[in-house]
């Protein structure tokens, strides 16, 4: 059996952290602060981070940019697959692969000079600084930290609970670019969806189920399938179960035993996912990147999360209603379910959210009818 690799000391990785600024900055030389940006807005670089929530929780910025300065080029860095999830976005001009693409990416800033490049890491990051550092660009700004100082012109002071959203959005108070917070809700760029659920999200449309995602790609932010068979034995709205292929059982288990759930296609994508969030009444989902689609869309989220306040400050779902139902504990398997239908139950009476006067068992027998799934009377 393979040996878990143990956790770097936060005290040794604090002073590792300490040593690759300095000497970087020694390689490179630092570059003097500037209180302000001037003269002409032209060209704006972004250096994105790297999982698709983080990627979710940056389109307001790019949308409102594109809004104030349509005739500005806009770019994007990316350090992973987020790639694939911007390089169609139209309010972006260009998206650049940072990371393992170097030969690729230092040529096409060849020649360049961006008015404005924008870090969005709060944090330290080796590659992060080092290709702001180099990527030619005449006002760089970047998020305080301390070893943030020198790699930029001017660093934006911010609570570090601050929503990662507003954090973002820093950059258009500091060009003096005005907005209003309920512009900043985030969006999902067009994606490929397939035909199984752009069917089956169509029929849902009319009916809004409550949805539970099962996965969140880490044991101790998952939900135990016993706690989601004890949720649905005291649930009867009609449910739409979501999860990713390694809980494809799971999904079915609980589509065959239960008959308020109503089968659905298996979703490939976060497009597919989209697809059906923005037509459910009510998301309950464990800290996931489904989290910031149900955001885009104005649908209401019961959220579970571990023991990480941090976290939740920076992360919790965004411009919509919500509940966050923290475990006492590292487990999200530790937050009880009667915690849960509480939180759906207060979100669902919270407005008519389309479900009209009709029975429960309505909804469900009309969806499974429309589907094909069971036969009329």
């Amino acid at each position: 059996m393979k040996k878990k690799k143990e956790p770097i000391p936060k005290t040794i990785e604090r002073e590792s952290k300490l040593w690759l600024a300095k000497t970087l900055l020694a390689l490179v030389g630092s570059v003097d602060e500037k209180d302000r940006f001037e003269g002409p807005l032209n060209s704006i670089i972004i250096q994105a981070q790297e999982k698709i929530g983080d990627a979710i929780l940056l389109t307001p910025l790019l949308k409102l940019l594109r809004t104030a300065l349509p005739e500005a080029e806009i770019h994007l860095v990316t350090y992973s697959s987020v790639y694939t999830f911007f390089k169609d976005d139209p309010h972006i001009d260009e998206v650049h692969r940072g990371k393992n693409h170097y030969a690729t990416f230092y040529k096409a800033m060849q020649g360049r000079e961006f008015d404005v490049l924008y870090s969005t890491k709060d944090h330290f990051s080796f590659t992060f600084v080092y290709q702001a550092r180099l990527i030619p660009a005449r006002y760089r700004v970047g998020i305080e930290h301390p070893l943030h100082a020198g790699f930029f012109h001017r660093l934006i002071r911010m609570d570090f609970h601050q929503h990662v959203v507003e954090k973002n959005c820093a950059l258009l108070d500091l060009l003096n670019i005005p907005y209003r917070k309920e512009d900043c809700r985030p969006y999902l760029p067009e994606g490929d969806v397939s035909e199984p659920v752009r069917k089956f999200a169509t029929q849902l449309s009319a009916h809004r189920p409550v949805g539970i995602n099962l996965s969140a790609g880490e044991k101790d932010r998952e939900w135990t399938l016993e706690k989601w068979v004890d949720l649905l034995n005291r649930m009867d709205h009609p449910v739409v179960v979501l999860a990713m292929p390694d809980r494809a059982k799971d999904k079915h288990f609980l589509e065959t035993r239960f008959d308020h759930v109503i089968p659905s296609p298996q979703t490939r994508s976060i497009y597919d996912a989209g697809q059906i969030i923005q037509r459910l009444k009510v998301l309950i989902s464990p800290d996931t990147s489904l989290v910031h689609v149900a955001s885009c869309y104005g649908t209401p989220v019961a959220g579970l999360y571990r023991a990480d306040l941090d976290h939740i400050e920076r992360f919790y779902p965004y411009a919509v209603p919500h509940r966050v139902l923290a475990s006492p504990t590292h487990r999200v398997a530790d937050i009880g379910v009667e915690s849960v239908i509480s939180a759906v139950d207060e979100l669902i009476h919270n407005g008519n959210n389309g479900m009209g006067n009709r029975p429960i068992e309505a909804h469900v027998v009309t969806i499974k009818r429309a589907i094909g799934r069971t036969p009329g009377p």
